[in-house]
């Protein structure tokens, strides 16, 4: 159900005529807000500035009586002067910036457009509360970024943590824990290298950086990581992904162990076992015959 303020209520009772504009508010999972409007001028409501940033506009909010999930497409069209920092909007998009945002949309009444200038609304109220879902159409000059409203959490599965022998974390992810530049170890190529394999002055045992990263300082791939794909424990890295040109003696780099999100691996090369989210111990599935 949708509410407003007794000043709002009365002003649509009593108005021969009003306009109106939408508030739009994003904010971000890492920290930040953005704030827009509908409008052609800056809107000054709760407080709160929304700016004439990219020019935005829904495509309307469904209601209806039950539990039900509800969305809305946004559409920003945006170029060269839509900047979030330092970022164009679009490029921000795409670079999953508006992944696990909250997205807010306010409906703003004034008299007329120089008092929602000056003073601001008579009053808002909410069109819609959600969280991001996708951004689609992405193109040189707009995107459409759907919103699905709070109830889209209750598809989520519960529980959350599926049962497995290997550990749910990611290795240096927060849930996780470890600190992966404290175990960066410095390295030089030893000798021409391919653009997937190459040699080094490293003597760690075999394995010790498979499913790790690479992570090259100088040379003409300064600056690029790879995963690891096997590590032979003489100083020979393959990896996963090709390098755009070939590693050459002399060559720095830094390479991070891997883990195989095993319990033996936890304990033994990161001593993280207190963070260690595998069950290895679930019996295996059996088939019961009849005695």
């Amino acid at each position: 159900m949708k509410t407003a303020s007794l000043a709002l209520t009365d002003f649509l009772l009593t108005a021969q005529s009003y306009v109106r504009a939408d508030l739009y508010t994003l904010s971000l999972a890492g920290g930040g807000v953005l704030r827009y409007t509908s409008a052609d001028t800056p809107i000054t409501s709760n407080g709160q500035t929304f700016a004439l940033g990219p020019p935005c506009q829904d495509g309307g909010v469904k209601s209806s009586r039950g539990v039900t999930v509800s969305s809305v497409d946004i559409t920003f069209l945006a170029d060269d002067r839509h900047l979030v920092g330092d970022v164009q909007f679009l490029d921000f998009v795409e670079d999953l910036g508006l992944d696990g945002a909250a997205i807010r949309i306010d409906r703003a009444f004034a008299a007329s457009w120089a008092d929602m200038a000056r003073t601001g609304p008579v009053g808002t109220y909410i069109r819609f509360s959600g969280r991001f879902s996708e951004a689609k159409a992405l193109g040189q000059t707009g995107v459409v970024v759907t919103a699905a409203s709070w109830l889209d959490l209750l598809s989520v599965n519960l529980p959350a943590d599926v049962y497995q022998t290997s550990c749910l974390n990611s290795l240096g992810d927060p849930k996780c824990g470890v600190n992966l530049a404290t175990y960066a170890v410095p390295g030089l190529v030893a000798g021409a290298g391919s653009l997937t394999t190459l040699g080094s002055n490293l003597s760690q045992a075999a394995d010790y950086f498979a499913l790790g990263k690479l992570v090259f300082l100088t040379g003409a791939n300064a600056g690029l990581a790879r995963t690891i794909k096997a590590y032979d424990g003489a100083g020979g890295f393959t990896l996963i992904a090709p390098l755009p040109s070939p590693p050459q003696a002399g060559d720095g780099f830094d390479a991070y162990p891997g883990c195989d999100l095993s319990m033996a691996t936890c304990q033994a090369r990161f001593s993280n076992l207190a963070r260690f989210r595998g069950q290895p111990f679930i019996p295996v599935p059996s088939t019961g015959l009849p005695t």
